[in-house]
């Protein structure tokens, strides 16, 4: 992952909810949208140690409690899991900024 600087973090940050007020709902659904356009999906991921292919995001599925739903495939199988939850493999530098910056977003949940 992306070791972010405060400071790339905050003008990420501010790109994805610049439209948002303080509803941190409506910044997740930003955020969301955010990454769906910025991620060179499909990504090579691994989740309690099994490889998956991160197909896209679920918005229908996402939500405060749950954070961002991830669409993974294994094996011809769809399935929906935590972004968070998912650890990335040979990331290109540009996803790798953007998921760091919704983990570190989402921790301050």
């Amino acid at each position: 992952m992306a070791n972010l600087s405060e400071d790339r973090y905050q003008e990420l940050l501010e790109q994805a909810t610049v439209d948002c007020y303080n509803d941190e709902e409506e910044q997740l659904m930003s955020i969301l949208y955010t990454l769906d356009e910025q991620l060179a999906f499909p990504l090579e991921a691994h989740i309690l140690g099994e490889q998956v292919e991160l197909l896209g995001l679920d918005d229908q599925a996402s939500n405060l409690h749950r954070g961002i739903v991830a669409r993974v495939r294994k094996g011809g199988v769809e399935y929906r899991v935590g972004l968070s939850e998912l650890a990335f493999v040979g990331l290109d530098p540009a996803s790798a900024e953007w998921l760091e910056m919704y983990r570190r977003w989402a921790a301050l949940l």
